[in-house]
């Protein structure tokens, strides 16, 4: 059983006005922020950056409306605009407007990191640049994730996690967040334990995305045994979990993928799934006579390292490694360390496929 901190890390830092006290408050305010927006994709040296009223705008021309519009750029966006024009964000941030404006100009007509960008700006009184990035940047929208968590909790199955403090301040214990560069939702499903002979296991599930381009779409399922009140998840296990970038078949990627697969663990069967577990557990890895745990790992395309720390933490988090559900446990809590996405995700697809052996698909 594994511990799963992620949705502690935003519930300590996620300020009041990034909270939202239920999934129409939140999907109110994500489609708001999408009905207000709008793209171009101009050529990267005809951007203008100007001083302005003690900050910097960027004149964009907007082909929909026929005119140049001036987009004040948010904390995130100046930091894609600097990145544009290849030079560091933290230090344009220290200097004055005027000399800040000058070197992002350069760099945008003389030094870009490529010839044209994806704007996306947002104009509800004012104007906002919310971000630039590559013209083949897929856009995921915030809402969209937001409708598909919406869809699959028709019934009001999936809740925020209770906490102790839930009636006196309900904004601190809500587990939904949006901010100007992201969503965050985490939601389980009390009513419905899974009884696993003597464990009750609830399911749970987060999922994360950002329009603006600073994370990837992705949603982790799991089973778990309690949430604290500062939302730590203990004792987690059959952890899996999907990521989509933002690249051109994003949208159709998630549309065909993501929103099933949270469709399909939305409904999947109870029975189904306990059945899965107690084989796992029931079904000892199938090693040869005077081989090791490590080497059948091998065999089945784990690197050696990946190999013997899998078997580690196998024995670390289960206490063994002796069925196919304490070696999957390992595999996955070992895979949660691993910073690279791409390598995460293969291990994660290799302890999925060990299922296998204990007859389950």
């Amino acid at each position: 059983m594994n511990t799963l901190m992620q949705a502690s890390q935003q519930w300590a830092t996620r300020p009041n006005d990034e909270r939202f006290l239920s999934l129409q408050d939140l999907k109110a305010k994500v489609a708001q922020r999408k009905s207000e927006s709008w793209t171009t994709t101009p050529y990267t040296k005809d951007l203008r950056v100007l001083p302005v009223d003690g900050g910097l705008v960027v004149n964009v021309y907007d082909p929909s409306q026929g005119e140049v519009i001036p987009l004040y750029p948010t904390h995130w966006s100046f930091g894609q605009l600097a990145q544009y024009a290849q030079a560091p964000a933290s230090y344009l941030r220290q200097l004055p407007p005027e000399l800040a404006a000058i070197n992002l100009q350069y760099g945008l007509e003389f030094n870009p990191i490529r010839d044209g960008g994806l704007i996306l700006a947002q104009s509800n009184g004012d104007h906002k640049l919310r971000a630039i990035t590559s013209p083949s940047y897929g856009r995921i929208w915030d809402m969209q994730v937001v409708e598909a968590v919406e869809r699959v909790n028709h019934d009001g199955r999936w809740q925020v996690p209770a906490a102790s403090y839930t009636t006196t301040n309900p904004l601190r214990a809500t587990t939904l967040y949006a901010s100007d560069r992201d969503v965050f939702l985490f939601m389980v499903d009390p009513e419905h334990p899974i009884e696993v002979g003597n464990e009750t296991l609830f399911r749970g599930f987060f999922t994360w995305n950002s329009e603006v381009g600073s994370a990837v779409f992705g949603l982790t399922t799991f089973l778990y045994r309690y949430v604290c009140d500062n939302r730590i998840i203990w004792g987690t296990t059959d952890v899996r979990e999907l990521r989509i970038r933002h690249t051109g078949g994003a949208p159709d990627r998630f549309a065909y993928e993501g929103r099933k697969y949270l469709e399909r663990y939305a409904n999947e069967s109870t029975d189904r799934i306990v059945e899965g577990i107690v084989k796992a557990k029931e079904t000892d890895i199938p090693v040869r006579r005077g081989d090791t745990v490590q080497e059948w790992l091998q065999e089945r395309g784990f690197t050696k390292a990946q190999a013997k720390a899998s078997y580690e933490t196998a024995v670390m988090e289960e206490g063994q490694a002796r069925s196919i559900w304490d070696i999957v446990n390992g595999v996955t809590a070992y895979a949660r360390t691993i910073a690279h996405t791409d390598n995460r995700v293969d291990l994660e697809k290799k302890a999925s496929d060990l299922m296998k052996y204990a007859g389950v698909n």
